[in-house]
């Protein structure tokens, strides 16, 4: 796990380029990693092994596309596609991050955020009208980073916003998540569930010394074939015809559903739809982004903000060329970094090759797919909860003032009721409007992200809430 103590740095050097300023008064304590980022392994084999071990140790790609195309009500098929395209923008997103954004060792991948704003999208305008706000969406995310406005706004979304807002999307998604562990109810949902979540829990505490703590950390990688191919295939669960359907290798094909001018619309209320997403993307990065320094030995600066989210637009513009989900920095990998010390940028640029081959498989995409969804909702709990508890720990950073109580609080109760009680109490209601409105009334993220910015406005920067005393803690 990542060390969350924090050290406040009060005073910031007006001297210095506005690029090299640190981003936040609170900031991660440093820890010094065995290999630096500019630093290489020794042996091939080893960079091998660190870099295979990134790719372990996060569902989010085999999930997040399932939950979109679910939610586009695409075939598990079609969903596989998905998969396989993901992986490879995936390692796409993360070679344009190392080697032309900011250049820390962060794996990027579907974005968990503009999951939960696309799911709402492609429900409400349709896939081509999502597909359009995603490249609409990375192109204003980049040229957001390019223009260095973040360097100025950043007192807009400050630690507890962004903690926040990664606190709801664990519960946004662990909602489906539970969804697909329970199914219809059958038992043996149930028992794949508990089989899989037992089986994390058990690698995860017991083989901590065994072959490196390798399996320990790929624990969820290892329990989804455990259980979700080997039990569940000896129970005859696992969809065999789908994976025979698929080839070996496929090499990734330009706008597969379509492109500007040829099939995407560009509709105003999936475009801002999609834009709230990405706005919950780059509040959850600047946290990341922050992390990542940490456990990498850097100071974590305003350059790092800016080329990253410049980056992370540009690997999402290139993802929807490819027909792959926008990518965001994962908070798993960071725990990675902290655990091996292992802070290498090219140990991760060899992670981003292993990522474009799994995507080059799609018979390892349908594999996935095959999987009984109990066996991934399974997983997605346990992952649903590392995120909000990254969420949590990011909150507990923040200053502990009155003014941050009022406006987590406040933002979490409207972020977690309001879509409950507008979807199934008022639900006629809800859908008589526009889909616009549906979104800012139903979607846990968008919610979160719009009410945290204007409350911190509000209580930190008009009424001065930041300025008061510290609360006893």
């Amino acid at each position: 796990m990542v060390n969350k103590e924090m050290a406040v740095n009060s005073t910031v050097d007006k001297n210095l380029d506005p690029q090299e300023q640190p981003v936040w008064d609170e900031n991660p304590r440093i820890v010094k990693p065995l290999l630096k980022i500019d630093e290489k392994p020794k042996t091939w084999w080893e960079c091998l092994l660190y870099g295979w071990q990134h790719t372990l140790v996060d569902i989010s790609p085999f999930v997040l596309p399932l939950v979109v195309a679910g939610a586009a009500g695409l075939s598990e098929a079609d969903g596989a596609v998905w998969v396989s395209r993901s992986l490879f923008a995936m390692g796409l997103a993360t070679l344009i991050m190392t080697i032309f954004g900011n250049r820390l060792p962060i794996i990027q991948g579907p974005s968990a955020t503009l999951t939960g704003a696309l799911s709402s999208v492609v429900g409400l305008f349709g896939m081509q009208a999502m597909w359009g706000g995603v490249f609409a969406g990375g192109i204003v995310e980049a040229l957001v980073g390019f223009s260095r406005v973040l360097g100025i706004l950043r007192k807009v979304f400050p630690v507890a916003v962004s903690g926040t807002v990664v606190i709801t999307i664990g519960f946004s998604l662990g909602r489906t998540a539970v969804g697909w562990m329970v199914g219809n109810g059958d038992p043996s949902n149930f028992i794949l569930a508990a089989a899989v979540i037992l089986m994390i829990f058990i690698l995860q505490f017991t083989t901590k010394n065994i072959a490196g703590g390798i399996i320990s950390r790929g624990s969820i990688f290892f329990s989804i074939w455990i259980v979700g191919v080997g039990l569940a295939g000896l129970m005859g669960k696992v969809n065999w015809n789908i994976v025979a359907a698929k080839p070996w290798f496929a090499l990734p094909t330009f706008f597969p559903y379509g492109g500007p001018g040829f099939g995407w619309k560009f509709a105003v209320g999936a475009i801002i739809g999609a834009l709230v997403g990405y706005l919950g993307s780059i509040v959850e990065s600047i946290g990341d982004y922050a992390a990542t320094c940490a456990v990498s030995g850097e100071v974590y600066r305003v350059k790092h903000m800016n080329k990253g989210i410049m980056a992370e637009g540009l690997g999402c513009v290139m993802a929807s060329l490819f027909g792959g989900l926008p990518c965001t920095s994962y908070t798993q990998n960071i725990g990675i970094i902290a655990t091996t010390k292992i802070a290498s940028r090219f140990v991760v640029q060899v992670a981003a090759g292993i990522l474009m081959l799994y995507g080059l498989s799609p018979k390892f995409g349908a594999l996935l797919v095959a999987i009984p969804r109990s066996v991934i909702g399974a997983v997605f709990v346990v992952v649903c909860g590392s995120i909000a508890m990254s969420g949590i720990k990011l909150v507990a950073s923040a200053k502990p003032t009155t003014a941050n109580t009022f406006m987590v609080g406040t933002t979490l109760i409207l972020a977690i009721g309001l879509p409950i009680y507008t979807t199934y109490v008022v639900g006629q209601w809800t859908k008589s409007l526009s889909p616009l409105v549906q979104l800012f009334l139903t979607n846990t993220v968008v919610i979160a992200v719009l009410t945290g910015i204007v409350l911190n406005i509000i209580l930190n920067i008009i009424l001065k809430g930041n300025q008061e005393e510290i609360e006893d803690v």
